[in-house]
């Protein structure tokens, strides 16, 4: 029952409303206007207006299983209190009637249909509720206050001044009913007692038998607190009264009001604490009951209606409509709209917050725990399988990119929004790059990239800087959620040891010269290319510490003006010393060129 109740008037959510941060509140208590921030989590929240969003469907159909009879009679008390705004209190009283046959224990209907017959003077009805009350709530003070008030409108001051004792034997600083005591006590024409020492008398005889003690707290009050003290509090008390019994509009105390969605004024943010002790004291016949949620629901109820299976980190749209975050967010990948409705959700994806509706992930915690579990590992099985990086690997076609070289990507197709979505929900930030290639879809060899940094857009475009880490050979081509994937091996250099490696060493630095001849002494076009690519890195001291060979070659390699086919030779290569020859010819012939052309 508990997960159903709105956190902010601790009422069984009527017209559920879920802001951006994951929690669902009544729609009235979060007024015609989003509060600035939640009053649960204090996240910051989009300023809308609470029409411009929708109430949770899932939710509302959840409750109206569940909680058929707690729905109607919050439906009920919303119209009573529409009804009781334009004053129309015949209406509201056949309202609260129905609400009344539906629901005898309720004391919140009772303490309103007993206002409601005030104000069309028809004082013994209302008495006859506020005895109900008061039976029905011993130990508020409020119901025995205003059933000495109806006494007092009805003539009964003797009536009414026991009342207001027994409205200070459980609490003696209520500063209305002293008053009102005084007032009668005063009272010229009052034929009863008048004096302090005579009230203290007759209110032992009343209270005669109690054995909570508090009696005698009042009575040591009464003696401390002359009724001079008393008076001096008139106007205070006057304010605390007020002059509901003498106006047409009706009021409500503050332990009912919290309780009851008759009073629509919002609450303060701090308020939330007082709410629930409020709710703490009264209202038992929602307290008490503990509906059967799990004969009442099936998974089916909590299934997302994109992927057919139990949510799994439901998020909550803001045109009412629940999906798996995964799944809403395939769909805004594709379409700004929602799948169900096509209600426009730029602003939602502008937003860029999927944050789980709490609610539903403590419904399901607590009614579906096997079955959460596992969906849960289903999902975990799923992002083993994305985070082999041997096996059916994402592959992003597009361009050559190489070991160690930054790698910058403009992410606009859906498919590869979600390919970016998964490396990063994996904890890999990895996937492999390859060049297109006509008959194969995609080159034999590629390179598998490591995502630096990626910034989203408003429009779920999204920049990604990447760089270079191992090259791979494809073994098995396959698809995956519409993009490519791939079997891989990863490649290797031979490595090469005594007079073979001094050898290669010598053949290294001679042509990281040419290498550094080619770069200081580039034209317009290539200085234009460098400010893409970079400098020429370093050299490296181990040739051979990286499988992949010294960095500085994929380097030159990347700026030459070479075609794709010799590039992907050189970089298929898995002989240092034949990549390394290859280069010194290719500079050669660049740098005579240039000598000749100079």
């Amino acid at each position: 029952m508990e997960v159903f109740l709105c956190p902010a008037c601790r009422l069984v959510l009527w017209d559920p409303v879920t802001v951006s941060c994951g929690h669902s509140f009544c729609r009235r208590c979060l007024g015609e206007a989003l509060p600035a921030k939640c009053r649960l989590c204090g996240e910051k929240l989009a300023l809308l207006g609470s029409r411009t969003v929708a109430g949770n469907v899932l939710l509302c159909n959840l409750l109206e299983k569940c909680l058929p009879k707690e729905t109607k009679l919050a439906r009920l008390k919303i119209d009573v209190g529409d009804l009781l705004r334009e004053r129309d209190y015949r209406g509201a009283l056949k309202t609260l009637q129905k609400g009344v046959d539906l629901a005898p224990d309720d004391v919140t209907l009772r303490l309103c249909r007993s206002e409601v017959y005030v104000a069309l003077q028809r004082y013994p009805e209302a008495l006859e509720d506020l005895e109900v009350l008061c039976r029905q709530e011993p130990g508020e003070c409020e119901g025995f206050f205003r059933k000495g008030k109806m006494l007092l409108e009805m003539g009964k001051q003797s009536e009414a001044l026991q009342q207001f004792q027994h409205c200070l034997t459980l609490n003696s600083s209520f500063c209305a009913a002293q008053y009102e005591a005084e007032r009668i006590l005063t009272n010229d024409a009052s034929p009863l007692p008048g004096t302090v020492v005579e009230l203290k008398s007759d209110l032992s005889q009343n209270l005669k038998g109690s054995n909570s003690g508090k009696e005698q707290a009042l009575l040591v009050s009464l003696e401390e607190k002359p009724l001079q003290d008393v008076r001096k509090k008139r106007e205070f008390c006057l304010g605390e009264i007020g002059s509901e019994y003498n106006q047409a509009a009706l009021s409500m105390p503050e332990w009912l009001r919290k309780k009851s969605n008759l009073d629509v004024s919002v609450e303060k943010e701090g308020d939330l604490e007082e709410g629930t002790s409020a709710y703490a004291r009264g209202q038992k016949s929602t307290q008490d009951y503990q509906p059967d949620f799990e004969s009442l629901l099936s998974t089916s109820d909590l299934e997302c209606s994109l992927c057919i299976r139990m949510f799994f980190e439901p998020v909550t749209t803001p045109c009412g409509h629940t999906f798996c975050k995964e799944c809403v967010e395939r769909c805004l990948d594709h379409r700004p709209n929602c799948p169900l409705c096509k209600q426009s959700l730029r602003e939602y994806l502008r937003a860029g917050k999927y944050n789980t509706t709490v609610l539903l992930e403590e419904l399901m915690k607590a009614v579906f725990p096997s079955q959460l579990a596992e969906r849960k590992l289903i999902h975990q099985t799923e992002m083993a399988e994305l985070s082999n990086l041997t096996k059916s690997i994402p592959i992003f076609v597009c361009t050559m990119s190489f070991p160690g070289i930054e790698c910058p990507l403009h992410v606009f197709e859906p498919r590869y929004r979600l390919m970016m979505r998964r490396c990063q929900e994996t904890g890999t930030k990895m996937f492999g790059m390859c060049m297109y290639e006509n008959g194969k879809s995609f080159a034999d060899y590629g390179c598998m990239l490591e995502i630096q940094k990626i910034v989203f857009l408003p429009d779920g475009r999204s920049l990604v800087d990447t760089i270079g880490k191992r090259r791979f050979r494809v073994l098995r081509r396959g698809h995956r959620d519409g993009y490519n994937t791939a079997d891989i091996e990863y490649l290797e250099d031979e490595k090469v040891e005594g007079e073979q490696l001094s050898e290669l060493q010598y053949l290294h630095d001679y042509t990281y010269q040419l290498a550094q001849r080619f770069y200081e002494h580039g034209d317009t076009t290539f200085r234009q290319l460098l400010m893409h690519h970079g400098s020429l890195p370093e050299k490296e001291e181990d040739i051979q510490a990286s499988p992949d060979g010294p960095v500085w070659c994929w380097w030159l390699i990347s700026v030459l003006p070479l075609d794709l086919t010799r590039k992907l030779t050189l970089f298929s290569d898995v002989s240092l010393k034949s990549r390394l020859t290859q280069l010194k010819h290719i500079l050669n012939v660049i740098l005579e060129s240039r000598d000749y052309n100079s």
